[in-house]
């Protein structure tokens, strides 16, 4: 799909990457609904492998307004002075690919905003949009849909050496690799992974739907 929709993937293709992911994180025991990081590694290299583009994971601070009414924005930083600050403990992670950020997670978004205890829940929609798109502050933010992000590269470089440091990660990530394959090839259904002892289980691919996209 081209610029005019506002989509680099088709939607078959942005799902079925989420829909790959979230099925092996949740086969690791991993908090999925806050695995921000995780979904962009896996997503940057799946679009690296299977579609030949210059993707890589980026984390930093982000807002994102999911309804005008009350001024819903899910925010993943920390406000100090009026501005959105990311750090360790607080910070969202987007793929960065030809001119566009995508999360791979933000079809999820209601589980992460329920284990967050918000006082809303946001819909379940697709995210990808242009850089050139994004709102100047969180305080720009207006319409659903409308996004601030701002990229800490020093995070984004602490949190790769974390997963180049753990061999079992690694594999995490190569084995989203191996299982997906770009529509209009079938998918299997099932994979086989090992976890940290040594031990194999199969893991079903879930399903995801999305009401629209942000």
């Amino acid at each position: 799909m081209g610029k005019k929709s506002h989509q680099l993937l088709p939607l078959l293709d942005y799902l079925r990457i989420h829909r790959v992911i979230r099925s092996v994180l949740d086969s690791c025991g991993a908090n999925t609904a806050h695995a921000c990081w995780y979904f962009s590694l896996a997503g940057a290299a799946i679009l690296r492998q299977h579609y030949k583009k210059d993707a890589h994971p980026l984390a930093g601070a982000m807002c994102l307004m999911t309804a005008t009414d009350d001024s819903k924005v899910m925010c993943f930083a920390k406000i100090e002075d009026g501005e959105a600050r990311s750090s360790a403990d607080a910070f969202h992670a987007l793929v960065v690919c030809d001119d566009y950020l995508i999360d791979f997670m933000s079809p999820i978004f209601p589980e992460t905003a329920q284990s967050s205890q918000h006082v809303f829940i946001p819909a379940a929609k697709s995210f990808q949009k242009p850089v050139s798109s994004m709102s100047p502050s969180p305080s720009d933010l207006t319409e659903a849909g409308d996004f601030f992000f701002d990229p800490n590269q020093e995070l984004t470089d602490s949190l790769r050496r974390m997963v180049m440091g753990n061999r079992f990660l690694t594999d995490v990530i190569q084995g989203c690799c191996d299982w997906y394959k770009r529509p209009p090839k079938l998918i299997p259904p099932g994979i086989q992974v090992s976890d940290e002892k040594g031990g194999v289980s199969m893991v079903r691919l879930k399903d995801a739907l999305v009401t629209g996209a942000w």
